[in-house]
Parts: structure tokens; C-alpha cells; sequence
């Protein structure tokens, strides 16, 4: 697929996730420009909240619901807006002379301020999005290429059902997970929606889609987030501050730890809620200086919690220093009197108050549900063989997990560029919340590769925790804040060199800034050289392509086998059973077939019941009870109650601790229940007679319909092929199957490691 064919399906998934949510920031009360900026969280945030208000009314979730969702919520913003317009002749008043503030100006569409941070984030998308793109072009597929990971099964599996049942709801993704019990699971679901809504408006298929989200989507919203960041740490919309924005946003593509290694790992929605908090973080810390924004700022909290909520605890703790260590001593309004002090820094702590107090209230319903989530999510751990010192080393220059792909990428210049903008945001202006939480975020960093002594380890494991305590995912915001004071060392830099310090006189001033904007677009254009070095692109190749390059889950035997099955009687009809960590899954969200597995984990049931039993003992189906092969078993009123048809077997597992299922990859073969039907290399499809007429199951092994040859069925006295059935119900008596219900005791299963959302 061709760079060309490519640009409309990016233009309408651009467009999917910018134009809801510019429309909305818009309407309620925030500027053009930052209605653009914080368009995607804004976006997600009605994504989400529709998922969970359409599922909970049991209202398919489709275009045209989605977009009466949205324009309600639009109308709630300009009912909130119009009350800040009749309130116009009371605005904020002055807390000396008690008269209205004048309105600020600047922000708006023809302040050219925005002109800078624009070209640089603009830039860095196209990078981003261009580049992940085109490695498609070397897989299988392009972008209906199946990932061989462990999370993106799940992710694949979330946006089929919501493209073919219209549920997104994220407390009801046990009904997608746990087919038997339909015991209720909750699992963030934006992402997912976003994904659907794009494979919907651009034709595409679930898979497809997933593909193209898990590239523009991120692509679009580190840089935005980056250059935002790096804005609000200058705090002032000056030159500098312009020139570091637009820098940010272009060198945030070297980063191994964002982008790649994020997308790697599979961590999608993670990667998403992580690259959309800069942005969200910038809309808070301008909501005490344009109230009107409040609401904006909750949108976009519910959208970064509704792709994922670990990446809540970046934007909480970023506010709570700024708040702590800049907002309370140069409050947004100066004020005299001991009364205006307090007055000016109420309000402020008030409206960031409301902004995030809306947003928790509207959310509560959805992480009540996921409370047992974040228990299992804590559970996690990835200690590393280091030293104390090394663990800091490697949290300072960023080198986690798999960053040695990256060879020979030398990042010191990056870290001398960020400590000279650290040093420059601290002396000049009066900047400590970024250091701080800079520091913060290493020390988690230091403390997942290995645990501090207490009681320090526990204090930071309190976040790290919610972040699977991995470094991979906590060095996520060393990185954003590394790039973005990188873009301030180098904006100051430009500023020195263009003497702008020097107040000469008017002319003078013009000289220096027509300098510095010469300087700034070089230095952005070496950024950009900088940043697309071949030690860079080797390793974002390697990120893309690496999982997608092998069989290692779903072969190219298995994209036959799925097409094969497809078009069986049936197939649509029941459910397909089989091991769920060997990959066969997949083919639900491939063309819709029915599995009862939907992620590699194991659904929530017990063990007796009927998943567990065809899972552990599928190789007694149709033997027989109590020494008569015609008395049904337990195994059989399993497959009968879950409406199982057929059985696929594809080894071999994901994890090499998950040990194979011979009861399945042997069993079935010469179990009497079950017909073997197919047969290609190691993919084996078996057909469960009581599921099937006698026809049905000849015409599906008629010669020449399986790629490789089956193995001959038993006849009778008149030549017949037998398909045996059990029709006798159980009797009771001597002899019963070892399986859980009798008395005889089995092996207990295999732990299969937790899901990661």
C-alpha cells in the first residue's frame, strides 16, 4: 500500500479524532487554537462517556447514536459557555479596585504565537504517522497484518465486537471475555471505540482499523503533548517558549521509550493515555486564567481515563506540584491586600477543583467497576539484575526494556540540552514543578528495576503500581518532560545567541526576534535530521515490524484454516472451542468466527464448569459413561450447553511455561465424539458429531477440501462411515469419567498470567 493510497485513510482517522472534540472545546468557550490542541483528548472523552451511556440504556452504539451523544453533550458546552457570556458584565472582578478584569486577548486564532509550536507539531506528526506507516509495507498483509503479541489480541477482539454488536461499554466487557458466565469485567474502552468509528467511516476491517488507529493516534498526540508541556514550562507564551514548542514536538520521534517501544509491547490504549497527558495537563493549567476552559479540561480528563486510568496519576501529580510549587506563589492575577491573596488563590484552586471534581463524579459509576482491575493490576513486577546506581543511570538516560534495540544511540546531547532548559526554567523562571516531577518520575523508574528500602519503595510503588510497577512504562514521563526541557535548553541557546536579552531599543528587538525565528525553523529543520537518524529508524522498524514478521501466534496455515472454517455449516452458528494461548483467538477479530476464547487469558469460570471441562478434557468427548459408549458424559453436556461445533488446534503456546494441551493436539484425534476435518501442518480443525448431520460432516471431508489428507473414518458392516454419538442419558452407577463433579480428583490448570489493559 502506497504512501498515496495511505493519506485518505490517515485523513479520515485524523479527522475522526480531531473534529468532535475541536467542535466541542470550542463551543465551550476555549480559543480556536486550543480547541485544536486539546481536540483528541476532547474526542476520547465522548468516545468514552458514549460507550458507557449508550451500553448502560442498551442503545447500539453506531455513528448515528454516537453523534446524538455528542451533539447533546455539545449543547451541555454551550449552555456552559452562554452562562460565562451573560456573566460577562460580572467576570472575575479585580480583588483591589472590584472591577471587571480586562479581557484577555491573546490565544486567539491571529496571535501568531501559535505559529511556531504549529509548524513543529505538524512536523512531528507527519514524522510520527509517516513513518510508522510506511513499515507496514514489509509485512504480510500491511495493515491487515496480525500482531504476534499477548494485549493486542484482546484490543483486536474489543473493536470487532463493537463494530459487529454496537457494545463498548467498559463494564461489560465480561460478556466479550467470559462467554459461559458472562460475569461482568470492566476494561477502558475509547480507544477501542475510536478505532471502530474510524474502521466504520473508512470502510475498513476491525483488524485494519486497529492497525491505522495504533499509529496516527499516538502519532498525533506526542508531539501535541511534548510542545504543550514544554509551553507551560516557560509559562509564558513568549518567543522562547514558541521556539521550544515547536522543537519538542519534532524531537519527541527519537524517543525509543514513547512511540516504539510503547507500541512494541502492545500497550496501546496505554501509549494513547500517556501521549494525550501533556495535553491535558496544559488544558488544566489554563483553566485558572480562562475559567471558561474548565469544561474542555474535564473532557479531556475523561478522555485520557477512558483509554486508559494509569496515566491519570501523570496528570494529577504534574498539577498537584505545579499547583503546590508555582500556581500558589504567582497566582493568575496579582493582587495587593491580604484579602485578594487569598481570594485570587482560592479561585484558582477552586476552578482546577470543579474542572476535576466533574470529571471523577462523571466517572465514578465506570472505575467503581474497575476496582478489581486495579488490584490485579498492581500484582505486577519487573525487578532487573542492577545496582542501585545503575537503576538511576538507566532511569535518567531513559535505557529500559528493550531500548538495546536501538544500537548505539547516543542521547547525551539530548541530556545536555535538557539540563541546560532545567537550569534556565529554575533560575529565570522560577520553574520547580518540572524538576520535581522529573525527579519523581525517574525515582519510580529506579525504584520498578529495583526496590528502594522502606519505606520509600512502598511511598512510590503507590503509582508505580498502577503502571504494572514496570520501567517501561514509568519512564514513559521522564521522556515527555526530557524532550520538552530539551526544547527549552536549545529555544534559550537560540536566545542567547540572538542577544535577546539585550534591551537595546525597539530595532534591536526586532533584529533579535527576526534572528531567533531564522535560527528556530534551522534548528528545527536539524531536529528533524536529528531525530530520523538511522540509529533511530532501525529500531522504529524493529518496533513495527518485529512483532508482525513471524508465526509465531497465527500463521499463514491459520489465515487458511479461518477462511476454510468461515465457510463450514455452522461456523457462525456455535462456538469454536481451542486452547486460548496458542493464537487461534485471533480469529475472531480476523472474520467474526465465533471463538470462545477472545485473549489469551483464561475467561472467569470455575472448575467444573463447561469451558473448563471441554478445555481439559476435550478427548472424552463421546466415549461414553460408566463403561457404556453410548451414555452421554459430562463432557458431552458441556459442549452441548455452550453450543461448541468445532474444535481448532494450532500449537503451539504463546509463553513457554504455558504447557501444551495434549488433550486437544492428540486427544481429538481419536476421541469417537469428534470427526477430524481439516488438516493443514500443524492446524487441525475437528467437527463435534452431535453438532452436525452425518452429511454435513462428509461433505465438510470431501476429497480435496482439506489441504492435507485426514485420516479415514470407521465404516460399518455396510461400508458407511460411522460419526458416533452418545444418545443415552447418564445413568448413574459404577465407573463415571474422571472429571470435576465425580469423585475422582484432576490435576488443577495452569496459571495463565493476567491481562494487561
Amino acid at each position: 500500500m502506497s504512501g498515496v493510497e495511505l493519506f485518505p485513510l490517515v485523513l479520515i482517522a485524523a479527522l475522526v479524532f480531531t473534529v468532535p472534540g475541536a467542535i466541542l472545546g470550542w463551543v465551550s468557550g476555549l480559543r480556536l487554537p486550543w480547541a485544536a490542541a486539546g481536540s483528541v483528548p476532547l474526542s476520547f472523552g465522548v468516545f468514552g462517556l458514549g460507550a458507557w451511556g449508550l451500553g448502560q440504556l442498551d442503545v447500539r452504539y453506531t455513528w448515528g447514536t454516537f453523534l446524538l451523544f455528542w451533539l447533546a453533550v455539545v449543547v451541555l458546552a454551550m449552555l456552559w459557555h452562554g452562562g460565562f457570556l451573560l456573566l460577562r458584565r460580572r467576570r472575575p472582578k479585580d480583588p483591589e479596585s472590584d472591577e471587571p478584569l480586562p479581557k484577555n486577548r491573546q490565544g486567539g486564532v491571529l496571535d501568531p504565537a501559535w505559529l511556531l509550536p504549529a509548524a513543529g507539531v505538524l512536523t512531528g506528526m507527519w514524522l510520527l504517522i509517516d513513518r510508522g506507516l510506511r513499515f507496514f509495507r514489509d509485512v504480510p498483509g500491511e495493515l491487515e497484518n496480525i500482531v504476534q503479541g499477548w494485549d493486542v489480541h484482546w484490543h483486536a477482539s474489543m473493536v470487532r465486537w463493537f463494530m459487529d454488536e454496537g457494545i463498548a461499554d467498559p463494564t461489560r466487557q465480561g460478556e466479550l471475555r467470559n462467554i459461559e458466565t458472562g460475569d461482568g469485567m470492566y476494561y477502558p474502552s475509547a480507544w477501542h471505540v475510536g478505532a471502530g468509528l474510524v474502521g466504520e467511516a473508512a470502510n475498513l476491517s476491525p483488524i485494519a482499523a486497529m492497525n491505522l488507529t495504533s499509529i496516527v493516534l499516538p502519532g498525533m498526540l506526542l508531539p501535541l503533548s511534548v510542545a504543550m508541556i514544554a509551553w507551560k514550562m516557560v509559562g509564558r507564551g513568549g518567543l522562547t517558549a514558541q521556539i521550544a514548542a515547536g522543537i519538542g514536538g519534532i524531537a519527541v520521534f527519537a524517543s525509543p521509550v514513547l512511540m516504539w517501544i510503547g507500541y512494541y509491547v502492545g500497550a496501546w490504549p496505554y501509549l494513547a493515555a500517556v501521549s494525550a497527558a501533556g495535553v491535558v495537563i496544559a488544558l488544566f493549567m489554563h483553566v485558572p486564567y480562562r475559567p471558561v476552559a474548565a469544561f474542555a479540561a474535564m473532557m479531556s480528563f475523561l478522555g485520557l481515563v477512558q483509554l486508559h486510568p494509569s496515566a491519570v496519576t501523570i496528570v494529577v501529580l504534574a498539577l498537584a506540584l505545579w499547583w503546590l510549587l508555582y500556581l500558589v506563589w504567582a497566582p493568575s492575577r496579582p493582587a495587593e491586600t491580604v484579602r485578594g491573596k487569598v481570594a485570587v488563590r482560592l479561585q484558582d484552586v477552586g476552578w482546577l477543583a470543579v474542572a476535576g471534581g466533574l470529571g471523577v463524579a462523571l466517572l465514578l459509576p465506570q472505575l467503581l467497576s474497575g476496582s478489581s482491575a486495579g488490584e490485579e493490576v498492581s500484582s505486577f513486577t519487573a525487578f532487573e539484575d542492577v545496582t542501585r546506581e545503575e537503576s538511576w543511570t538507566k532511569a535518567i538516560e531513559m535505557q529500559t526494556r528493550h531500548t538495546d534495540m536501538f544500537v548505539d544511540l547516543n542521547q547525551t546531547p539530548l541530556l545536555w540540552l535538557a539540563g541546560i532548559g532545567a537550569v534556565a526554567l529554575i533560575v529565570w523562571r522560577r520553574n520547580l514543578w518540572a524538576p520535581v516531577f522529573w525527579f519523581l518520575s525517574v525515582a519510580m523508574t529506579a525504584n520498578a528495576l529495583m526496590l528502594f528500602g522502606q519505606p520509600w519503595g512502598d511511598w512510590l510503588n503507590i503509582i508505580g503500581n498502577l503502571h504494572y510497577a514496570t520501567a517501561h512504562r514509568l519512564v514513559m514521563p521522564v521522556a515527555l518532560v526530557t524532550f520538552a526541557a530539551a526544547g527549552v535548553g536549545l529555544a534559550v541557546l537560540i536566545r542567547l545567541i540572538s542577544l535577546a536579552p539585550l534591551k537595546m531599543n525597539d530595532t534591536w528587538t526586532r533584529v533579535s526576534v527576526a534572528l531567533s525565528v531564522v535560527l528556530g525553523i534551522g534548528a528545527g529543520w536539524g531536529t528533524a535530521v536529528w531525530a530520523t537518524r538511522d540509529t533511530v529508524m532501525d529500531g522504529a522498524e524493529w518496533a513495527i515490524n518485529a512483532p508482525r514478521q513471524d508465526d509465531r501466534m497465527v500463521s499463514e496455515a491459520d489465515i487458511r484454516a479461518f477462511d476454510w472454517l468461515a465457510e463450514q455449516p455452522g461456523a457462525y452458528e456455535g462456538i469454536i472451542m481451542g486452547e486460548p494461548a496458542d493464537g487461534h483467538g485471533w480469529m475472531y477479530a480476523y472474520n467474526g468466527l465465533p471463538s470462545m476464547m477472545r485473549h489469551y487469558l483464561w475467561p472467569n469460570v470455575d472448575r467444573a464448569s463447561a469451558t473448563d471441562l471441554l478445555y481439559w478434557h476435550p478427548d472424552l468427548l463421546g466415549v461414553g459413561n460408566h463403561g457404556d459408549p453410548d451414555q452421554i458424559n459430562n463432557v458431552d453436556k458441556a459442549a452441548a450447553e455452550m453450543d461448541v461445533n468445532f474444535f481448532f488446534v494450532s500449537p503451539w503456546s504463546f509463553w513457554a511455561f504455558q504447557e501444551p494441551r495434549f488433550e486437544m493436539i492428540d486427544g481429538l484425534w481419536t476421541t469417537r465424539g469428534v470427526t477430524p476435518v481439516y488438516r493443514d501442518r500443524n492446524v487441525a480443525i475437528f467437527a463435534v458429531n452431535q453438532a452436525f448431520t452425518d452429511s454435513e460432516l462428509e461433505q465438510m471431508r470431501a476429497p480435496g477440501n482439506s489441504p492435507e489428507e485426514l485420516p479415514p473414518l470407521l465404516l460399518d458392516a455396510a461400508g458407511d462411515p460411522v460419526f458416533h454419538r452418545p444418545s443415552k442419558p447418564d445413568q448413574g452407577g459404577e465407573g463415571a469419567l474422571e472429571t470435576p463433579g465425580n469423585p475422582a480428583l484432576i490435576p488443577a490448570p495452569v496459571e495463565i498470567p493476567a491481562t494487561r489493559p
